[in-house]
């Protein structure tokens, strides 16, 4: 059997001769705070359950075991017959900065020395690592002979190097999922003990609880998160509560504070901080709740165009163009016409340069490996970006995942194209979406991917696609796939790479045209224009076709009626009445309200529908609807999207655009004015244009 040396020592504690101890007594033989004897106590109580044994614990009495005697001396055997730990250099070194960054109090050499079961000469040794490591966090370590050894720095630096610690040895994705796992261990290496130190930074249970309300919350804001950021966010919000628990909170200048308390941001901000009250029973200061602003800030979305530095934007395209030239005549590579790369650097440098102006932390895993692929290109662009944003202090990170922006571009110039990839999960929408997000980080080539089912497959054309993963067995005559981790590894990088390198090369040799004088493929070519222009016609129609009225009706029915009458007469439709019944009888079939919100999406496809439509209506008189979630709702604004019977493939593909962003920026569509909406779709479809755009570049000759 397996303990970790605090758990030993607490255990031989426990069955000595004096068997009832406090747990301010244990907390002061062991070197740590009660409540992380609290913690270890609850993780022990399983084993104990294994011997017979429970704990009783006595509010000012103290803590004993209870049991059959025999439960005890079986007990002290497996202690006595336990391993002692064998750490390597680095799991002690991360042991170390666990134990220092949590507590704010002194820690004692001896105590460091006994927990990793090691001599004092060498946590000397280890400590002048994590000297270095912190660092480059503005934190010290202060070393007093007879006193300890303490992390001194401020509470925002602390909080980071916290979160880094996490990130530099659990992906963020995978955070949530090993925090909300059962207490009981299951590795017994070594590792597997430092994995459980690092997680035990955060309550597991708060951590659910800290998820529960910020899911409940985000929807509120006029953009999504990517899920890593959100990942982030919520370990973020889930190390404040246990700082403020322990007293440990932010200050912020006065101004700044001022400057932070506003906007949607602050408001859902307030609302999170209240849920995490109420379960806590612990008041969130006005601090950090302006620190959880911040980061929202900072996480948002790379593709929500139009909600981010409205101020500013102008002046972010003007650097980003200028930071693209500037490194294409250092490298002597023209890279200004690539739009793909100006769409995904100015994304980039947008949340970058509010990280930067507010100094919030970024880490980048993939940090060594960039550096190592492309060195030359990585002293290019940190050297530009020195010029080009030179009020700035530009970490290297930040630089890394700009070089892998360049480096896609550079070899999208090889390929000649972008890369369009399929992502498989059980469902298609949780793990696919993570497994999306992680590969587009990952592989900044691939500018597209699409999600989807098992069920779906069968409908999607594998050609489609020049790479398909799937987080599930896919056994399907004609789906040449890879099957990887839903957080992508490393291994799986390196044979989604030696695919892609070996894909490239088979394509390269069946394109050598033989000299006949004769390379270009004309059918192709025309196709693909007559796809870019029906694309366009169709984006077109929706945005001259969208607008926003008001209804009254006492019924579902009568609403319908009227909304569709509206589109007959102006030839969108043909008999409304008909269209009206197709609509209501579809609600009849599962709910249609967004949970969360006032509104419900109504859509169809029809013989009698001649284009597709999209409009919007406000309600004069609510209406109950059943919603997404199958509770009932009030319905205070209609969302009404149609189609033709026939639907073509790029109609079905703008149309589920629009849909998707119902659901994706809830804030905007209920409570936003026509204009605002126009503009924001007018964006999106633009942006769908592109995507199609870069698709069909593979045609060109």
């Amino acid at each position: 059997m397996y303990f970790t040396a605090r758990e030993r020592n607490l255990l031989r504690l426990l069955t000595g001769h004096e068997q009832l101890r406090t747990v301010k007594e244990l907390a002061g033989e062991l070197g740590v705070s009660e409540r992380t004897i609290h913690r270890d106590l609850s993780v022990l109580e399983k084993t104990l359950d294994g011997f017979g044994l429970s704990l009783r614990k006595q509010a000012g009495v103290g803590v004993s075991l209870e049991g059959d005697p025999t439960g005890v001396e079986s007990l002290r055997a497996a202690l006595t017959g336990a391993p002692e730990t064998d750490f390597t250099p680095e799991e002690r070194k991360t042991h170390l900065l666990c134990t220092l960054l949590e507590t704010s109090e002194p820690v004692k050499l001896t105590v460091l020395a006994r927990d990793l079961g090691v001599a004092p000469a060498t946590v000397r040794q280890d400590l002048e690592r994590v000297e270095d490591w912190l660092h480059p966090f503005d934190l010290a370590l202060v070393k007093k002979r007879g006193w300890g050894i303490q992390v001194i720095g401020g509470e925002n630096n602390r909080r980071a190097a916290m979160r880094s610690l996490l990130a530099d040895h659990v992906d963020e994705a995978e955070i949530l999922g090993l925090l909300k796992q059962s207490l009981g261990r299951k590795a017994l290496e070594p590792s597997g003990i430092i994995m459980e130190r690092l997680l035990g930074l955060v309550e597991r249970e708060r951590l659910v609880q800290v998820e529960e309300a910020v899911q409940a919350e985000i929807g509120g804001l006029p953009y999504t998160l990517a899920d890593s950021a959100y990942i982030g966010l919520v370990v973020h919000v889930a190390l404040a509560l246990e700082r403020i628990e322990k007293g440990e909170t932010l200050r912020f200048d006065p101004d700044l504070l001022q400057s932070l308390q506003q906007g949607q941001e602050h408001e859902v901000a307030k609302k999170i901080a209240a849920r995490l009250a109420v379960v806590s029973d612990k008041e969130v200061p006005d601090a950090e709740i302006a620190n959880i602003v911040l980061h929202l800030r900072g996480a948002k979305r790379g593709d929500d165009r139009g909600f981010w530095f409205e101020d500013d934007s102008g002046t972010t395209v003007a650097e980003t163009r200028e930071l693209i030239r500037r490194v294409g005549e250092e490298i002597d590579v023209p890279l200004e016409q690539d739009p793909s790369l100006i769409r995904g650097l100015l994304a980039h440098l947008e949340r970058a340069v509010y990280r930067m102006k507010e100094n919030l932390p970024i880490h980048n895993p993939l940090l060594e490996r960039i550096e190592t692929d492309y060195p030359e290109l990585f002293e290019t662009v940190g050297q530009v970006m020195e010029e080009t944003f030179p009020h700035y202090e530009i970490p290297r990170e930040e630089i890394g995942y700009l070089v892998m922006h360049f480096g896609a571009a550079l070899e999208r110039r090889q390929r000649g194209r972008p890369l369009h990839a399929l992502a498989i999960c059980a469902s298609g929408i949780g793990t696919s979406k993570l497994l999306a997000s992680r590969l587009q980080t990952e592989f900044p080539e691939i500018v597209r991917v699409d999600t989807a089912s098992f069920g779906e497959v069968r409908r999607t054309d594998p050609q489609k696609y020049d790479l398909i993963l799937s987080t599930i067995p896919v056994e399907m005559d004609g789906i040449d796939y890879i099957r990887v981790n839903p957080y992508l590894s490393e291994g799986d990088a390196v044979r989604i790479r030696s695919y892609l390198n070996e894909r490239r090369r088979r394509q390269a040799v069946k394109m050598q045209p033989e000299r006949t004088g004769e390379v270009t493929d004309e059918p192709r070519i025309l196709e693909s224009m007559k796809t870019i222009r029906k694309t366009a016609e169709i984006a077109l129609t929706l945005l001259e076709g969208y607008s926003l009225s008001s209804l009254r009706d006492s019924s579902l029915s009568g609403v319908l009626q009227k909304a569709c009458g509206r589109l007959e007469a102006e030839g969108i439709l043909h008999d409304a009445a008909t269209v009206a019944g197709k609509l209501a009888a579809r609600e009849q079939l599962g709910g249609l309200g967004i949970p969360g919100t006032g509104m419900a999406l109504f859509h169809g496809r029809s013989d009698r529908v001649w284009k597709p439509s999209f409009t919007m209506y406000n309600l004069e008189q609510p209406l109950e609807v059943e919603g997404m979630d199958g509770n009932r709702m009030e319905m205070t604004r209609l969302l009404l999207l149609l189609a033709p019977e026939k639907e073509e493939e790029a109609e079905q593909e703008l149309l589920s655009r629009i849909s998707a962003l119902t659901i994706e920026v809830p804030a905007l569509f209920q409570s936003g004015g026509e204009g605002d909406i126009r503009a924001f779709l007018a964006e999106q479809l633009n942006r769908t244009l592109h995507e199609k755009l870069d698709e069909q570049r593979s045609v060109e000759p």
